[in-house]
C-alpha cells in the first residue's frame, strides 16, 4: 500500500476503532466495543485486502465505491465464508467511522439492515461450530499426555539431573593425555561389563555423518556429545577410531545416559530407548505440550488462559463434602479488557501435577509456560503445531506394526462397518486429525454433557471429570465454560429425545406410567410431519417439534422421567425437604416414568445382580427383611422386563 491517501485513511480508521465504540448498525449496538490492540493486525490485514480488491475493481477511493463494486467483491470473497464475513464486517465499520476519516470515506452504507453473516449467506447453527475431536483420537492422546505427566516426567527430570551432574563434574576435571586414554578405556570397559553398546549419534545429526548407515533406527557412528559427558573428556576427535573399534564389538546404543526408562503400561517395555542430551531437549518440549493438553482438556480453559497462567496459579480449598478441591487461578481475556479479568477453575489433581512439572522445567519468573531460550525468556507458542508433533511422537513410540497408536481421522472414509459387533477401531487410512486449541474446550464440554462410557487415561471417567470440574462453576462463571456445557447438555437431551422418537417410530416397545402420554405426543408429531413408521423425518423440523419435551425430560439408567409435579411420587414424598428427590424404587412405578429399548439390557443387568446377591446371601446370616427386600426387588425388575417386551404400554 503506497497510496498516501489510503495510508492516511487506514491510520485514521484504526485509530478511531481503538478509541471509539461505534455500532456498525442498530443490530450491533449493545455488543459494540473498541478494538483490542491484540486484534489490530487482523483488522489491518482485512482493511488492506478490501482496499486492494476495490482498487482492482475500479474504485481506488472509498468515495468512488458503489453497491455494484461491493456485490462483485462479495462474490469473490464468498468462497471462504468465514473470511468474507470478517471483510463485510470491516466494510460496515468503515462506513460507521466515516465521520472520523478526513481524506476519504464511503459515500454509501454497505448492505444496510443485514448482519455480516446474513450478507454472506451464513446461517447460525444452534450447535457449536468448532470441531469436536473424535473419541478414537482424543482418548489415546489424553492417555499419552497423562502418562507423560505421571510417569515419563520422572525419567525426563532424572535424565536432566544426570546431565547436570556430569556437566559439573566435567568442568571440574583437568585431564592429561594419559588420563584421557585411561578414561576412554575405563568407559569402554564399563559398557562391556554392563552389556551395553557405545552411545550412537542422534538421528537428527545424520547429515553430519553422511558416510554412516542407520540400522534399526540407530546411526552407526559414536555420539561424541554424550560420550564426552560420560567420560569427562572434553574432545574425543582423536579417539574416534578406538570408539568405532569398541562399537564393532559391543554395538551401538541409542541415547547413552544411565537413567533407567519406565515401562509403558500396555506392553511392560520401556516407553522409549535411553535418553541422550539431544533426545532430552526434544522430550522436554513434548513434556510441555503434554502439560498443556492435560491442563487445557481437564479444565475447560482457553489456550490464552492456559499459557498466561502464573507460577503461583495453583491452590486448594475444602469442598462442601469435605474432599479437597483443586483449583487454578488465572485470567479470562475473551470479551474483556486487555489486562483480562481474574477467574478460577476447578480441576483434577493431575492438573496440579502438570503445573508442578512445569515449575521444574520452566524458569520464567512470571509465566508458567515461559522458559529461557538463549539470553531471553519466551512464552510457549504455536500450540497446534506442538500438539501435532506430540501426536506424531506418540505414534513413533507406542504404535504397533499393525495399528497407529493415535489413529488418523476417518470421518471422510466410506465403507466402514458401523454395525453392532463390528470392530470399533477405525479403518486404516485417512489423514491425521488437524488440531486447534478451541477443540479441546469444545470436546470436554461435549463429553461432560453426553457422559459417554469412554474413559480418560484408562481410569478417569468423563462423569468423574464432570463432578470435579463442573461443580465449581455455579451460575455463570467468568470463564463462560458453564454456559458452553449447558448448551451442549441441551443438545444432548435433544439428541437423546430424537433417538427415543426414532425407536418408537420404528416399532420399538415402551413401558412405564408416562409411556401412553409420551407415545401419544410422538404420534401427534408423526401425523403433523406426514411421517410413516420406518421413515426418517427431516431432522431439523423433527427436532423443532421435539424441543418442548426436553423441558421435562430427565434421562435415567433404568428409565426416563418426563417430570410433572402433580403426579410425581418423589414430589409427594419429599415435601419436608422442599424439593423433589429421586426415590429409586418409586421411579419404576411412577406415572412420570418411561422405559424404552435402551433400558432393557440395564434392567436385565440389575435383575441379575440382585439375583446374585440373593444367592451369595444363602450361606450368610441375612435378616428376613433384607431377604424379602431383595426378593421383591428381583420380582419388580422381572415385572418391568416383561412389560418392556410387551407391545402395549402398561396403564398409568
Amino acid at each position: 500500500m503506497d497510496d498516501e491517501i489510503a495510508i492516511r485513511t487506514a491510520k485514521e480508521y484504526l485509530h478511531s476503532r481503538l478509541r471509539r465504540a461505534i455500532p456498525a448498525s442498530h443490530l450491533s449496538g449493545p455488543s459494540t466495543r473498541p478494538l483490542k490492540i491484540t486484534a489490530l493486525p487482523r483488522e489491518f490485514l482485512q482493511l488492506r485486502v478490501i482496499m486492494q480488491t476495490l482498487t482492482r475493481l475500479g474504485a481506488p477511493r472509498l468515495a468512488d465505491v458503489t453497491r455494484n463494486h461491493l456485490e462483485i467483491a462479495l462474490a469473490e470473497w464468498k468462497d471462504q465464508p468465514s473470511w468474507a464475513t470478517g471483510l463485510v464486517g470491516v466494510l460496515k465499520r468503515l462506513a460507521a467511522h466515516g465521520p472520523f476519516l478526513s481524506a476519504d470515506r464511503l459515500a454509501i452504507h454497505p448492505w444496510p439492515g443485514g448482519t455480516s453473516a446474513a450478507v454472506v449467506g451464513r446461517t447460525r447453527s444452534a450447535e457449536n461450530a468448532t470441531d469436536r475431536i473424535p473419541e478414537h483420537v482424543i482418548a489415546p492422546l489424553i492417555k499419552a499426555a497423562i502418562f507423560y505427566v505421571e510417569t515419563a516426567s520422572h525419567d525426563i527430570l532424572a535424565a536432566q539431573r544426570e546431565i547436570a551432574t556430569l556437566t559439573a563434574a566435567q568442568g571440574n576435571r583437568q585431564l592429561g593425555r594419559g588420563d584421557v586414554a585411561a578414561a576412554v578405556e575405563t568407559f569402554i570397559s564399563r559398557r562391556q561389563a554392563a552389556g551395553r553398546g557405545i552411545p550412537a549419534a542422534p538421528r537428527d545429526h545424520l547429515h553430519r555423518c553422511r558416510d554412516d548407515t542407520v540400522i534399526n533406527g540407530i546411526v552407526q557412528t559414536p555420539g561424541h556429545g554424550v560420550i564426552e559427558l560420560l567420560t569427562g573428556v572434553g574432545d574425543l576427535v582423536r579417539w574416534q577410531h578406538r570408539l568405532r573399534e569398541a562399537a564393532d564389538e559391543l554395538g551401538y546404543e541409542e541415547g547413552g545416559l544411565d537413567t533407567p526408562i519406565s515401562p509403558w503400561p500396555e506392553t511392560g517395555q520401556p516407553w522409549r530407548p535411553r535418553l541422550g542430551p539431544w533426545a532430552l531437549t526434544k522430550e522436554l518440549t513434548h513434556l510441555r505440550t503434554a502439560c498443556w493438553i492435560t491442563i487445557a482438556y481437564l479444565s475447560g480453559m482457553r489456550d490464552g488462559e492456559v499459557r498466561e497462567l502464573g507460577r503461583d496459579c495453583t491452590f486448594t480449598e475444602p469442598g462442601d463434602d469435605g474432599r479437597t478441591r483443586y483449583k487454578l487461578r488465572g485470567c479470562v481475556f475473551k470479551d474483556r479488557r486487555l489486562t483480562g479479568e481474574e477467574a478460577e477453575w476447578v480441576v483434577l489433581e493431575i492438573v496440579h501435577q502438570a503445573v508442578a512439572i512445569l515449575l521444574r522445567i520452566n524458569d520464567d519468573p512470571t509465566h508458567l509456560f515461559g522458559y529461557r531460550r538463549g539470553s531471553k525468556h519466551r512464552l510457549m507458542s504455536e500450540v497446534p503445531k506442538r500438539i501435532s508433533r506430540f501426536r506424531d511422537h506418540c505414534n513413533d513410540l507406542f504404535s504397533t506394526p499393525d495399528t497407529l497408536y493415535i489413529p488418523n481421522d476417518t470421518a471422510t472414509l466410506s465403507g466402514a462397518d458401523t454395525s453392532a459387533g463390528a470392530d470399533p477401531r477405525p479403518p486404516a487410512g485417512g489423514t491425521p486429525w488437524a488440531f486447534n486449541t478451541r477443540q479441546f474446550r469444545r470436546t470436554l464440554a461435549w463429553h461432560i454433557a453426553h457422559q459417554p462410557f469412554g474413559v480418560v487415561a484408562g481410569a478417569r471417567q468423563y462423569k468423574h471429570t464432570q463432578i470435579a470440574v463442573f461443580q465449581g462453576y455455579a451460575g455463570t462463571s467468568a470463564s463462560g465454560f458453564a454456559a458452553e456445557v449447558a448448551a451442549e447438555q441441551a443438545l444432548a437431551q435433544l439428541d437423546y429425545l430424537e433417538d427415543l422418537y426414532r425407536d418408537w417410530n420404528d416399532g420399538g416397545c415402551s413401558g412405564g406410567g408416562a409411556a401412553r402420554r409420551v407415545d401419544a405426543e410422538f404420534d401427534r408429531i408423526r401425523r403433523e410431519l406426514g411421517d410413516l413408521p420406518g421413515v426418517v423425518a427431516r431432522p431439523s423440523r423433527l427436532r423443532t417439534m421435539l424441543a418442548h419435551l426436553t423441558k421435562t425430560l430427565h434421562p435415567g439408567v433404568l428409565g426416563d422421567c418426563f417430570y410433572q409435579r402433580e403426579t410425581a411420587l418423589c414430589a409427594q414424598r419429599a415435601s419436608t425437604l422442599g424439593r423433589p428427590l429421586p426415590l429409586l424404587n418409586m421411579c419404576s412405578t411412577c406415572p412420570n416414568a418411561r422405559r424404552s429399548a435402551v433400558h432393557l439390557p440395564r434392567l436385565t443387568t440389575a435383575r441379575d445382580q440382585a439375583r446374585q446377591a440373593l444367592q451369595l446371601a444363602d450361606g450368610k446370616p441375612l435378616s428376613p427383611l433384607q431377604q424379602a427386600a431383595l426378593a421383591n426387588h428381583v420380582a419388580e425388575l422381572e415385572h418391568l422386563i416383561t412389560l418392556n417386551h410387551s407391545t402395549e404400554p402398561e396403564p398409568a
